[in-house]
């Protein structure tokens, strides 16, 4: 049976931290801590907070490309009595659509997106003792986007847009874990990078710290398109979406630039090859 402790918060992140360090490294990811609390006791279980902490730290390491680093702090929320604010903060690709990160995490959680340069995830932990159940956050502000995990509602179109997506990770994940995880971490440094026509092979190669022959040998047996056909498929996917968006209203000159092309004719063509139809037609 769990009990709750009244303990120090500051020095249980920093152990958990700590302990994740050598596994970060591993990845060729910093990772760094810092508290403007020196102490702040808490109650909470130790059997469901350490692990809800660890997985959603070691899921957002997993993701973060090779190279970069993840800043964590901890702090209060206003002057709040009733809660302290883990924040966690990644650099060089945007997470808030790989919802498998909050998949553990029952702390009510919210995700910006750091203007495609990372992502902040702010997770409120209670301090006062308390015998509610801690449930999903379902609310959301103009500043910020709440998470449900689970039950992420879209509209029909988007569903579909993302269904070749979503099955290219499927296939993926039921090659191996280590597989499916390579390929959303793949499509999440693409998707960061998109709005920039030099990304290319050799970056995503270096973002993912393997060769080309590597990165071609995985992409192909994955997908079964070359790294360069890939980043074009994702491109375009990308398009279609936005110019089915009637939230955005783009046109097909604004979609053309915001998803890395420099040459109108060159997207159309693309476009018309992948999808059966032009771009102008997508409405």
């Amino acid at each position: 049976m769990s009990f709750k402790v009244n303990a120090d918060l500051v020095g249980l992140i920093n152990g958990i931290v700590s302990t994740l360090k050598p596994y970060a490294a591993a990845q060729q990811v910093n990772l760094n801590f810092k508290s403007a609390l020196k102490s702040q006791n808490s109650f909470y279980h130790p059997n469901e907070l350490i692990p809800q902490i660890s997985s959603f730290l070691i899921s957002i390491i997993v993701f973060t490309p090779q190279t970069l680093k993840i800043d964590i702090s901890l702090d209060k929320e206003n002057a709040s009595e009733e809660h302290c604010i883990l924040t966690v903060m990644n650099l060089g690709v945007n997470l808030e659509n790989i919802t498998e990160i909050l998949n553990h995490l029952k702390l009510k959680t919210t995700v910006e997106n750091l203007d495609n340069k990372g992502t902040r995830f702010h997770v409120e932990i209670p301090i006062k003792s308390t015998d509610e159940n801690i449930e999903y956050s379902t609310k959301s502000n103009s500043s910020s986007k709440q998470i449900t995990p689970y039950y992420l509602k879209v509209s029909q179109r988007l569903k579909s847009f993302f269904g070749t997506i979503n099955e290219l990770e499927a296939s993926a994940m039921l090659t191996g874990y280590a597989e499916g995880v390579f390929l959303k971490k793949v499509n999440a440094i693409i998707n960061s990078c998109i709005h920039d026509n030099n990304f290319n092979v050799d970056s995503l190669a270096t973002a993912v710290a393997l060769s080309r022959t590597q990165l071609f040998r995985k992409t192909k047996l994955l997908t079964k398109m070359s790294p360069g056909r890939y980043i074009l498929f994702f491109r375009l996917q990308q398009a279609k979406q936005l110019l089915q968006s009637k939230e955005k209203n783009l046109n097909v000159s604004e979609v053309c630039y915001q998803v890395g092309f420099v040459s109108k004719s060159h997207f159309t063509r693309s476009f018309q090859k992948q999808f059966g139809f032009p771009p102008s037609k997508c409405k």
